[in-house]
């Protein structure tokens, strides 16, 4: 028997395209929207005593799937999700000696992005079996992490894929055990400065240490096409879809203490960001476990600090990472956390 809380959603990478493989890595998420999108045609011919278009002149033409769902930031369990993220560019190496183990994602070069099987579960109102749904040929178009103050970070993750199937056997869910939540508390953010990027088993260091920064979120787009919809498939997508030009663009809100990120947005000035969560329990030694985002050339946007009626002024701060030719990649995800793989 189940209630409304026996949801679940699992996913794997697929070894071909748009063929189902049975998912056996789960998620705790938050939020979802994984749906099927058809295209309908409605027969446009006219007939003596048609008043209303008939039934049996509507057609399928098209259908795809995609959605999204959303999961806390976790001291395990993010690895596979920013890999199908960046495109499967991901390393995992050992710190030293320790048990801690730091994983590196940069943006693949090359199309394709790896495709994803994802299986949702959802369980009916009044303790029936739970129903599952299977997405075939997911490919993630990008990600959008969240960091409020007083909260716990989120990402959610965007799918774009081929086809959906209710016939699939639901898989038996399960978790790693040992997770902790990254949180506010732990959290910094460094804005400018010289910033030396992570390694794979570094992390980003310098920076300069803000402490006027109030909530922070960044996108990341694949600028995956929407096409791939040829003759022989069916109606579905008989390709993944092709990388584009890629984007990386966030906002922050940010207390007006100086005029040095105002000054920034006025002269353009290039600056880099690190975004950093970490826990206050040590997988080993000063190994804690991390996640971090680097963006090493950042341009801002926004406004100049306006009065508050006597209140705290605060500044609305939009930004964009930029390919500055200097750094080998224009965004890293680095993660120090207690798997051994990703």
């Amino acid at each position: 028997m189940t209630t409304q809380l026996d949801a679940q959603i699992g996913f794997k990478k697929e070894t071909v395209f748009g063929t189902p493989v049975p998912v056996d890595t789960f998620v705790e998420f938050t939020a979802e929207d994984l749906t099927w999108t058809p295209t309908f045609a409605q027969g446009a011919g006219m007939r003596v005593g048609q008043r209303l278009a008939y039934s049996d002149r509507r057609v399928l033409v098209k259908e795809e799937v995609g959605g999204s769902f959303t999961v806390e930031g976790q001291t395990k369990g993010l690895g596979k999700l920013f890999e199908a993220a960046f495109g499967g560019t991901g390393s995992s190496n050992q710190i030293g000696a320790t048990a801690a183990y730091q994983q590196l994602f940069t943006p693949t070069t090359t199309d394709y992005l790896d495709s994803y099987t994802i299986q949702k579960g959802v369980p009916p109102l009044g303790g029936g079996t739970t129903n599952p749904m299977t997405f075939a040929g997911m490919v993630c178009s990008g990600f959008t992490l969240a960091a409020e103050n007083a909260a716990i970070p989120t990402i959610q993750f965007n799918w774009m894929g081929k086809s959906i199937d209710t016939a699939t056997s639901l898989a038996t869910a399960s978790y790693p055990s040992g997770v902790q939540e990254l949180s506010f508390i732990h959290g910094t953010v460094r804005i400018g400065g010289s910033v030396t990027v992570p390694t794979t088993t570094t992390l980003a260091s310098g920076g300069t240490a803000t402490a006027n920064v109030r909530d922070i979120s960044l996108t990341w787009d694949n600028g995956l096409d929407a096409d791939g919809f040829n003759f022989g498939a069916a109606g579905q997508r008989s390709r993944k879809p092709a990388l584009g030009m890629r984007s990386l663009t966030g906002s922050m809100t940010v207390e007006y203490d100086s005029n040095t990120l105002r000054d920034a947005w006025l002269a353009q000035t290039d600056l880099s960001l690190v975004l950093t969560f970490q826990t206050s329990t040590a997988i080993a030694a000063s190994n804690f476990p991390t996640l971090q985002v680097v963006v090493p050339v950042i341009r801002l946007e926004g406004d100049i600090p306006q009065v508050n009626g006597g209140g705290v002024v605060t500044q609305s701060i939009d930004f964009t990472g930029m390919d500055g030719r200097v750094a080998a990649h224009p965004v890293y995800v680095a993660i120090v956390t207690a798997e051994t793989a990703i």
